[in-house]
């Protein structure tokens, strides 16, 4: 298998197919978006959990409530 130099990791990896190249790229992208806030958004304020439940925040899912404290809804 041929290895080439991956500019996302610094090493040289595994490149046999596209598909391996795609996944790194999107993983990159994911990880840039959560380090930078794009594409990725936190529903609230919230005055409660049931606040939340109302408003469609499925449970085991992050939300924020008034005094900016990040919760995961648990009922």
């Amino acid at each position: 298998m041929p290895f080439r130099f991956n500019i996302f990791s610094g090493k040289l990896d595994q490149t046999a197919d596209s598909s391996v190249i795609e996944q790194s790229i999107t993983n990159s992208t994911t990880i840039n978006n959560i380090i930078d806030g794009s594409g990725w958004q936190l529903p609230g304020p919230y005055v409660n959990e049931a606040g939340a439940a109302s408003d469609g925040v499925a449970i085991g899912q992050a939300y924020y409530d008034n005094g900016g404290t990040v919760r995961v809804r648990l009922t």
